[in-house]
Order: C-alpha cells, then sequence, then structure tokens
C-alpha cells in the first residue's frame, strides 16, 4: 500500500530561478515493516516494529534534488527512489542499501517495480518510460550504476503514474492529457513493448484487458486508477494535480 501526501511542502527554485513547491512523498511497506517519507531530496525510513529511525546506506550520496517518485516492491524486499536529480535509486529494503543507481535523460516523475522483483520501470517528463533489469540483491557489494532501456512512449505528455498487473503480464501508465495506456509486458523489455492492450481515453469507465483483469478509471476531482482482479480492487494509481474534469488544461 502506499500513500502520497501534500500536507507538508518544500520551496525549491528550478534552472530559471522560479520557485516550485515539491510535495512530501510517503509509502508504506507492504507489510508495514516500515514507512519511508520523502521531503525535498532527503530521504528518511523508519522502522515501524523497531520503533526507530533507519540510516540510509549510499556511497553515492543520495539524491541532489527533489524526489518525485517512489515505490515498495510487492514483496517489500525491494525500494525505489527517483526525482528531478535525474537518478533512479534502488534501495534493499533488509539493510536499506543504495544497490543501483540508474541516470535518466530528463525528470523522473513515476517510478514502478514489477511483482516478480525483476524489473524496475521509470517514466521522464517527455513521456517515455524506461526499464532495467535487476540482477540480484547483492548488499555487499559497491554501488552498481545501470543503464536503462527505452519501452514505449505517451508522445511529450507527462506520466504521472506507472503499475505493474499482479500477473506480470501488463503495465499500466496514466499521463496528465487523461490518456491510460495498458501495454503488453513482453518476455524481453529491453527490445521494447510494442503491444497496447487497451487504450483509454474516458474519466470515469471500466476497461477490460482479459477475464479478470480490469483498469477502472474515476473522476472525483483527481483523477486514480483502479486494477480490477475479480471484481475486487487489488491497487490504485493516483495522478498528480487537482482538475476540474472538463478537459485537461488544469494537469
Amino acid at each position: 500500500m502506499e500513500v502520497e501526501s501534500v500536507t507538508e511542502e518544500v520551496e525549491v527554485h528550478n534552472k530559471d530561478g522560479e520557485l516550485e513547491v515539491a510535495p512530501a512523498l510517503i509509502a508504506v511497506h507492504p507489510t508495514q515493516h516500515s514507512l519511508v517519507v520523502a521531503i525535498g531530496s532527503d530521504l528518511r525510513v523508519f522502522n515501524l516494529q523497531g520503533g526507530c529511525p533507519v540510516i540510509l546506506g549510499d556511497g553515492s550520496g543520495g539524491h541532489k534534488d527533489s524526489i518525485r517518485a517512489k515505490s515498495y516492491g510487492a514483496n517489500g524486499k525491494v525500494f525505489v527512489s527517483a526525482g528531478d536529480d535525474k537518478l533512479v535509486k534502488i534501495w534493499t529494503t533488509d539493510s536499506w542499501r543504495c544497490i543501483y543507481n540508474v541516470s535518466s535523460e530528463k525528470r523522473v516523475t513515476a517510478v514502478a517495480i514489477s511483482n516478480d522483483g525483476q524489473y524496475v520501470s521509470f517514466a521522464d517528463k517527455f513521456g517515455v518510460v524506461w526499464v532495467v533489469e535487476l540482477e540480484g540483491l547483492n548488499e555487499n557489494s559497491a554501488v552498481i550504476d545501470k543503464k536503462p532501456a527505452p519501452m514505449f512512449s505517451h508522445y511529450c505528455s507527462i506520466i504521472t503514474g506507472l503499475d505493474f498487473s499482479p500477473d506480470g503480464k501488463y503495465i499500466v501508465s496514466a499521463d496528465r492529457d487523461f490518456k491510460i495506456r495498458v501495454t503488453a509486458f513482453p518476455t524481453k523489455p529491453q527490445d521494447g513493448a510494442h503491444e497496447i492492450q487497451s487504450f483509454c481515453l474516458d474519466i470515469q469507465s471500466l476497461y477490460p484487458v482479459s477475464p479478470s483483469f480490469a483498469v477502472r478509471i474515476i473522476h472525483m476531482g483527481f483523477l486514480f486508477l483502479e486494477v480490477v482482479i475479480q471484481q475486487q480492487v487489488i491497487s490504485r494509481m493516483y495522478t498528480f494535480g487537482w482538475a476540474c474534469g472538463c478537459c485537461g488544461c488544469c494537469f
């Protein structure tokens, strides 16, 4: 389960000197072992079972700019953080060490981890979705730099959310122009994901993908997606920002 919060905001400046506001992000471990809070470029972890803060191990020095996206893996063994420093950091939650660094060409807006923990996917502000394969969780080695491969694109629209289906067959992406794409996740994602299973343009509908898997788009002042398996909601993916629902200009 993951929760996003805007109760605390951090003021930062972009390259043009304009004032930006970075929302605080919160993520909860799937079995509630830990809690992660990202405030600006600062990543804070709290051990819920031990009732104490966790010291992060990152030989590369941590994030240098605001964190915009975060995600736990389905089993909670992997955590991913990314943001305006164009850096995707992959952590093992057993020791909270950063084991992989992935450099993005542009700022990162969304991240997701496949349910088997084998792949990390992320999207940038240009609308491109990338993928990187994880080669084990070796906590004793130094931080490894990984090179991502592009999978598909939303064509210049900022992607606000990514999520994998529980069976790993699909990856769902949403952007600020009310477009929801359900893409078949290929056996070799580094070669690209070219098969679109569903493409959703409405703002309040249920789109069947397979007999047991569907995507519901709901508008309640803001947009969020629900992944529905056998008529039960098993995952929610929120978009950023508020909208009136009549057009895409509010996003």
